[in-house]
């Protein structure tokens, strides 16, 4: 394969798959795939290619319009759920690509019932706000007055479900059985197609024998959702690099923009193409990389395209350097960043050539 760049992310889809039959084991129960933001950086297009037909997928989830419809632009056959709120003046592409919204609120349903001009029902699944208080049904009461105009008015109610603040942390266990009680106890007899507040985190370290369909987000691209290093799941991307240039430089001179970085001693320097336009944030400086069996440390400012190593004599132009992947993993990097792994590889850029492998 042509690289056009020394700069690349390597996508193993064969993880993936591995990791969706381990958390399809945990849960015995269909399984809707998140893909948004491109699949957590990892490429929708090709993640969803290989799930769409997948025997334990039943669903996909996406953060924005533009997402669902390229699913469908790609083959997707299956249920699309919308997971935030869409402009309503694209309901009738809703329509057209056969794709369920995120019903929220009261103010949120009259609006879309002002909207709405076609003649097909428009599908949709109610959100409950059981804590986490961000998008939501607040109440049984504003529940039931919803419900009750969904079943008469323009909406085909396939869906009910809520989103967990804490389950990925012990210490929370409370709020979390807290919010799940909440959840069931404001549906109450009410029966629907798609029953769902199982993400990631709840699949990993709870039990819910109520809902039908589980959610599983990071844990699908192997990162434990707590942050900790995982010996079951297994990471599906790495990230790498390549040496452009070494330099010595002598004891005292200064690395990069700021100068922030004096040399101790002579010291041998590589400079490889990768910076803050990839999404390797400037906070990484003074993390380690690892290069031939070795980890070495990152000095001066990362450049927007390019940021400086310090070596050794045995570092040599060409050599692959593992930015994440088998010996650093995003746990441990999205530690050291005070982050969570989520963010580090959606914030890996588009220009960063995706390599898949099976």
């Amino acid at each position: 394969m042509t690289h056009y760049r020394d700069t690349y992310a390597v996508i193993r889809l064969d993880y993936l798959q591995d990791n969706v039959e381990l958390l399809y084991q945990k849960v015995q129960k269909p399984m809707m795939a998140i893909i948004k933001a491109n699949a957590y950086g990892h490429g929708y297009q090709e993640v969803a290619t290989m799930l769409k037909s997948h025997p334990h997928i039943s669903m996909f989830g996406v953060a924005t319009l533009k997402e669902a419809i390229d699913l469908r632009r790609i083959g997707v056959e299956k249920d699309i759920l919308v997971l935030g709120a869409i402009p309503l003046e694209d309901l009738d592409e809703v329509i057209a690509n056969n794709i369920s919204l995120t019903l929220y609120s009261k103010d949120y349903m009259l609006e879309m019932i002002e909207s709405f001009h076609g003649l097909q029902p428009v599908k949709v699944h109610l959100k409950i706000d059981t804590g986490m208080n961000r998008l939501g049904l607040k109440s049984k009461s504003e529940f039931e007055e919803v419900l009750h105009t969904c079943q008469k008015s323009i909406f085909q109610v396939d869906g009910v479900f809520t989103h967990f603040a804490s389950a990925d942390d012990e210490l929370q266990n409370d709020a979390y059985e807290e919010q799940l009680k909440k959840f069931y106890e404001i549906i109450g007899d009410h029966s629907f197609q798609y029953i769902h507040c199982q993400n990631s985190a709840a699949m990993m370290y709870h039990n819910d024998e109520k809902s039908n369909i589980a959610r599983i987000g990071i844990a699908m691209y192997g990162v434990d959702p707590a942050g900790e290093e995982s010996q079951e799941l297994k990471q599906v991307m790495s990230l790498y690099t390549k040496v452009t240039m070494v330099k010595k430089v002598a004891k005292g001179e200064r690395i990069g923009y700021g100068l922030t970085y004096t040399a101790d001693q002579d010291e041998y320097i590589a400079t490889v193409p990768i910076g803050y336009a990839d999404g390797f944030i400037r906070a990484n400086q003074g993390r380690e990389v690892y290069i031939n069996g070795h980890y070495y440390p990152i000095v001066g400012r990362i450049c927007m395209d390019q940021m400086m190593i310090r070596v050794d004599e045995t570092i040599k132009v060409h050599d692959l350097i593992e930015i994440f992947g088998e010996h650093l993993s995003l746990s441990r990097m999205a530690k050291e960043l005070h982050t969570i792994p989520y963010e580090i590889t959606c914030l890996v850029s588009e220009r960063v050539e995706r390599v898949y492998q099976k």
